[in-house]
C-alpha cells in the first residue's frame, strides 16, 4: 500500500511484495479487498489493545484522558505509525472498508478506552459534565482533527502545542475537578 502511495494494488503487487505464490494467497482470502479487510482489522485490534492497555495504566481518568489524546496523536506524530496511517486511510483501503465491519472495528476500538476513562470519571467525580457516549464522540472528533492537520500541515502544531489544544477544549467541557 506505501509502494503505491494510496493507489490501487493488484493481487500481483501483494503477491510480489510478500513473496507468496498465487496458490498460497488464494488459500487465505478470495480476493485483494479480503487481505486488505484483514490487513485493516489486525491493526485496529493491535492499536486498540496497546491503546487499552496504555489508558488502564494511568493513575486517574484525567491521565487517562491524556494518555488517549497522546496515543492517537501518536497516529500522525509518531514516523512509524504515521507511515502505517496514511497507508491504511488511502482512497484504495477506505473504498473497500467503507461502511463494513472493519471499519465499525476500527472506529469502536479507538473509542471504546475512551468511554470507560468518561464513565469512571463520573462515577470518581473526577468529571462533571460527562455525556459519555456523546463526549467520547466529540473528543474522538477533536483529537482526529489534529491528526489530519498534523498530517496535512495545514495547522502547524508540535505534538506537545497539539495535546495541550485538544485538552484545553475536553478539560473544560468535561469538567474536570481535581
Amino acid at each position: 500500500l506505501r509502494r503505491h502511495e494510496g493507489e490501487e494494488a493488484t493481487v500481483a503487487d501483494i503477491l510480489l511484495q510478500a513473496g507468496l505464490s498465487t496458490r498460497a494467497f488464494y488459500r487465505h482470502f478470495e480476493t485483494k479487498e479480503d487481505v486488505i479487510r484483514s490487513l485493516y482489522e489486525r491493526d485496529a485490534e493491535s492499536f486498540g489493545a496497546h491503546l487499552r492497555r496504555r489508558v488502564e495504566a494511568a493513575p486517574n481518568p484525567d491521565e487517562a484522558v491524556a494518555v488517549w489524546v497522546n496515543e492517537m496523536l501518536g497516529l500522525a506524530y509518531d514516523r512509524r505509525r504515521a507511515e502505517r496511517v496514511s497507508a491504511l486511510s488511502s482512497p484504495m483501503v477506505f473504498r473497500v472498508i467503507a461502511g463494513t465491519r472493519a471499519q465499525q472495528l476500527g472506529t469502536d476500538l479507538l473509542a471504546q478506552p475512551l468511554r470507560a476513562v468518561l464513565e469512571e470519571g463520573v462515577a470518581t467525580g473526577w468529571f462533571t459534565h460527562v455525556e459519555p457516549e456523546l463526549d467520547t464522540r466529540t473528543i474522538q472528533a477533536i483529537t482526529w482533527a489534529a491528526v489530519t492537520w498534523a498530517r496535512t500541515g495545514e495547522i502547524k502544531l508540535s505534538r506537545r502545542e497539539a495535546a495541550e489544544h485538544v485538552l484545553r477544549f475536553s478539560r473544560a467541557a468535561l469538567g474536570v475537578t481535581s
